[in-house]
This record gives structure tokens, C-alpha cells and sequence, in this order.
């Protein structure tokens, strides 16, 4: 194996182990562990995960290794901006360029995301609970994903990949509430529905307008989010209840 196609799989690994939460948020990457795991050279490791350094997914802590990141609630906050500028337009230009293949990609995701809002309330166990939040997120990726693509703009596609990869490198958020996480996924997939009719409907306008919805009312929840996580940590800490 060169050592070009064993960087390229040491990257797919490691990458696909952090969206699917295998490996999670603030967790050490070891270089020698995942070359023996994936089968490569820990010189094919180093540089896989120097690449997803300079995507800003995992960081280097000096004289302790590379970690995956934990993203602040700053730094989100500046995802959601970016988000907010650029995923509109590709569901406007989505509107106007969507095949028949890619639409019914985006209704059967809708369809499955619908199914997701019946799994609540949430398993106390903490890495199920984590588990499952994934295979929610990696639903999340398959949407936008295809509208990005849909969208025919491959700058705009090469993007949302590492955009997408940022927003899973999270702190693993503890819902002190299962009955408003249920909520808020039975919102995300009606209004993910009502952006899959707006561009079926060749409407750039309500499209744009949908999704610009959609992103602002995901920004409202992932910062009571952040709140909520901080609140849990706190009480951990001081061992209230």
C-alpha cells in the first residue's frame, strides 16, 4: 500500500469514527493506537490528522497529543453565521436545479427523521444516548448535504463537508429535558418537510426563506442547549442536584 492511499484511509477512518461518535468530543486521538487499528503507518496517521487539524476538527495539545475539538459556544456561534449566509442560497439554488434522484433522497431523510421523534424519551445511559444523537446528526449531514449538492455549486458542496464535520465536534450535551428534545426533532422534521415541498415546487424564493427558518430556529435550541450542558456540568461539580 503507497502512502498516499494510506493517508486517504487513515483520514476515512478517522473521520467517519467522529461523525458516527465512536470517537467523541475531547477524546485523544493515540497516533500508534489508530495505526494499528486501521492497518497503516503511524506517519500516514500523523498526517490524517493533520489534516482534520487544519478543518478545525481535531487540535494539538502541546506535550499531551491531538485531540478531537470541542467547539465553544463562540465558535458555533460563528458556524451559525456562515450557515446562515450560505444555506439558503444553495436551497434557492437548489429549487432550480434538484433532480428527481436527489429529491427523493431528501424525502425518504425526511421520512426517516420523523421516525427519529418516536425513539424519546432519551436512555439514561449516557453513550447510548450519545449513539443515538449521532445517527441523528449524521441524518442532519444527508440533508443539507444533498441540498448543497443539489445545489450545483461544488465550491459550496467542498464546504458544507468540513462545515457539517464542525458542527458534530460538539460537547456531548446531556438533554435535562427529554420532553423538549422530543419537541424540538419533531419540529426539525416538519420544517425539514416544509423544505423539501418549497423546493419540489421549484420556488427559489420559499425555499431560501424556509431554510433561513430552519438554521435560526436550530441556533435558538443549540444555545439553550449550551445553557443546559453548562448548568448540568456545574451541578455535577458541586454535587447538587
Amino acid at each position: 500500500m503507497n502512502s498516499e492511499s494510506q493517508l486517504d484511509r487513515a483520514y476515512t477512518y478517522i473521520r467517519k469514527q467522529i461523525e458516527s461518535g465512536i470517537v467523541r468530543p475531547g477524546q485523544r486521538l493515540s497516533r500508534r493506537g489508530l495505526a494499528e487499528e486501521i492497518g497503516v503507518s503511524p506517519l500516514a496517521v500523523l498526517k490524517a490528522l493533520a489534516q482534520l487539524e487544519r478543518e478545525g476538527v481535531a487540535e494539538v495539545r502541546p506535550r499531551s497529543g491531538t485531540y478531537v475539538r470541542e467547539l465553544s459556544s463562540e465558535e458555533y456561534a460563528d458556524l451559525c453565521d456562515v450557515r446562515e449566509m450560505i444555506e439558503p442560497y444553495a436551497a434557492a439554488r437548489a429549487a432550480e436545479r434538484i433532480t428527481d434522484d436527489q429529491l427523493q433522497v431528501l424525502r425518504e431523510s425526511c421520512w426517516r427523521y420523523h421516525q427519529f421523534a418516536k425513539i424519546f424519551p432519551l436512555p439514561r445511559d449516557a453513550t447510548t444516548a450519545w449513539l443515538q444523537h449521532c445517527q441523528i446528526d449524521q441524518e442532519e449531514r444527508l440533508f443539507h448535504g444533498t441540498i448543497f449538492q443539489a445545489s450545483g455549486n461544488k465550491v459550496l458542496t467542498q464546504l458544507s463537508q468540513t462545515l457539517r464535520l464542525m458542527s458534530h465536534v460538539s460537547p456531548q450535551l446531556v438533554y435535562a429535558n427529554d420532553c423538549v428534545q422530543e419537541s424540538n426533532t419533531a419540529v426539525t422534521a416538519y420544517e425539514h418537510t416544509g423544505i423539501v415541498e418549497a423546493i419540489a415546487a421549484r420556488d427559489p424564493e420559499l425555499a431560501y426563506k424556509r431554510m433561513l427558518n430552519h438554521l435560526s430556529a436550530a441556533r435558538i435550541i443549540l444555545e439553550k442547549e449550551f445553557k443546559d450542558s453548562i448548568v448540568l456540568k456545574l451541578a455535577s461539580i458541586t454535587g447538587s442536584e
